[in-house]
């Protein structure tokens, strides 16, 4: 395939996608005539191709764009400059391909002459590439997302839609098996929503810059509480006091199969946590089923660790959030395999004769940038469900195994004692 093919597909970088419930038509235009687009604009070296483009909402489950072709062109969804997925026939081959940040791939191909139809979407955890070139579709090809939120979609071209018909964006009940949240669960107090709710605004995935943390690991202040400076895990132990199972590598420990989840030997009450974490370089899996772990405060409020980038499960159980309560405020997180770092400021909730007077309280920055700031938690975080607070004191720093072979390194942490 020549370079003017690969390009030729729905290239551009424009940005959102998307809707709601099923079978149902978001938007139709059947040749073309109709409001709704963005003017044409030619892509440039690769001999005349062009796009269209629409705005299409967020992203949601189970919505598709379609078209039917008589000759070359094709679909593309883009969620930035540099970032986009096409389904696109040219010199009677159809393509599907992915580009992330300007890194471009080859999906599948397939042989298609004569009358076909396209359809490209998303079925709640990867991107569908289909055809039709009989009565029924065909799949492609599927691949991860190339972002999370917004999403901008419409038609590559090389003759101004000539030749092609029947455009049409549609939420198909039949790609909604796949979920990545719960609707049957308890309601979070002061929120509309329910626990893991998928229909939850997604945060915004950003860029997170080059804050934190460096190449190698910082150095801690002269005050803190080292629990992992690469030499050991001394300061750790099983759920039972054993010696804990997870591998100390170099300069790491990583979770194994069957590790089980370790914690601190020294309880800890209101603390300034600093921890490192990344995920396998390897994605497998989708949703949270992805270098999934945790970060459990007094040994009872989750700060979720997650593979989240380019990677969609509920909302309240991605990177940083307070798992099971509340999102972050954004999705800060690096690519698989880079080093991420969390920066935790937990202030201990305060009981009286068995009663909260001052309900626990969280900042998180992810990656140097503030996901959660001075959170009220409101009460015990848990999967699936909500629980009132019950009295306890200072408890462990727990890192959850969760079955993925995730890393850690340069963990330590500074007791928030009474200012006198």
């Amino acid at each position: 395939m020549n370079k003017t093919t690969i390009f030729a597909a729905a290239l551009l970088s424009l940005g959102p996608i998307l809707g709601q419930a099923e079978d149902k038509v978001h938007f139709k235009d059947d040749d073309f005539s109709g409001t709704g687009w963005s003017e044409f604009v030619e892509v440039p070296d690769t001999g005349g191709w062009e796009v269209i483009r629409r705005e299409l909402g967020d992203l949601a489950q189970g919505v598709v764009q379609e078209v039917t072709l008589e000759g070359d062109g094709g679909l593309f969804l883009s969620a930035g400059r540099g970032s986009y997925v096409s389904l696109f026939r040219s010199g009677g081959l159809i393509y599907a391909v992915r580009t992330r940040d300007g890194a471009q791939s080859l999906i599948e191909q397939a042989d298609a002459d004569g009358t076909i139809g396209l359809r490209l979407g998303f079925d709640g955890a990867f991107f569908i590439y289909e055809y039709r070139a009989g009565s029924g579709w065909i799949r492609l090809a599927k691949s991860d997302i190339v972002g999370v939120v917004p999403y901008t979609g419409g038609i590559s071209t090389p003759s101004r839609a000539d030749g092609m018909s029947g455009y049409r964006v549609v939420e198909l009940e039949s790609l909604k098996g796949v979920r990545f949240g719960y609707t049957n669960t308890p309601k979070i107090p002061g929120t509309p929503w329910v626990v893991h709710d998928p229909f939850r605004p997604q945060p915004r995935q950003i860029h997170p810059g080059t804050v934190t943390p460096r190449d190698e690991p910082g150095r801690p202040p002269s005050d803190a509480i080292v629990l992992f400076d690469g030499t050991n895990l001394d300061a750790w132990e099983d759920g039972k006091g054993n010696a804990p199972k997870w591998t100390l590598r170099d300069g790491y420990f990583e979770c194994g199969k069957k590790s089980g989840t370790i914690r601190t030997k020294q309880k800890f009450g209101s603390v300034q946590l600093h921890i490192e974490w990344a995920s396998p370089s390897e994605v497998k899996g989708s949703s949270q089923g992805r270098g999934n772990s945790g970060v459990f405060l007094a040994g009872l409020y989750e700060v979720q660790v997650q593979d989240n980038y380019d990677n969609l499960t509920y909302p309240d159980g991605q990177a940083s959030s307070l798992y099971g309560f509340r999102p972050p405020r954004v999705n800060a997180s690096r690519p698989p395999g880079a080093w991420q770092s969390y920066d935790i400021i937990f202030e201990m909730p305060e009981f009286e004769d068995g009663k909260v007077t001052r309900k626990a309280r969280i900042t998180v920055l992810h990656n140097g940038v503030v996901t959660q700031h001075g959170v009220e938690i409101p009460g015990i975080l848990g999967h699936k469900k909500t629980r009132p607070y019950r009295e306890h004191g200072p408890g462990h720093i727990q890192l959850q195994d969760h079955g993925n072979p995730v890393r850690y390194r340069n963990i330590w942490v500074r007791e928030l004692k009474p200012v006198q």
